[in-house]
């Protein structure tokens, strides 16, 4: 019983050390990255061809980005509308570069909590014959 009771603590107390490690900055970009997935952040994407220094390609809107390094591709799936999707995938080289920009501030508090939770998730598959 005494055992239990030190291992919890220690557990306790390891806790608590560890939520001090995570900056105000980290906080506040793990916030934007989520928004950003979830369709909420107004983002630029611009592709430039390093030789030529020619602009090859922009993305423009809300959408989430997934950097595919196995495929070596930009993975962006667009809201287009109120549940309307588009998905792209954007082949990277040697030769291209990307920049992904925010358009528009988004204010963000490092006390705000919210649960997301996706309906998709809580309902079931079911089939019905």
């Amino acid at each position: 019983m005494k055992k239990k009771l030190i291992v919890a603590i220690v557990t306790v107390i390891g806790l608590f050390s560890l939520s001090g490690c995570f900056s105000d900055a980290d906080l506040a970009s793990s916030n934007l990255s989520e928004d950003a997935d979830n369709f909420k952040v107004l983002r630029k994407v611009t592709f430039i061809n390093t030789v030529t220094d020619e602009v090859l390609y922009t993305v423009e809107g809300n959408f989430s980005i997934t950097a595919d390094t196995a495929d070596n591709q930009l993975e962006i799936t667009a809201k287009t509308g109120k549940d309307e999707f588009q998905k792209h995938f954007l082949g990277l080289s040697e030769t291209t570069v990307y920049i992904v920009e925010q358009l528009e501030w988004v204010e963000t508090n490092q006390y705000n909590f919210k649960i997301t939770v996706k309906p998709s998730a809580l309902i079931p598959d079911v089939d019905i014959k």
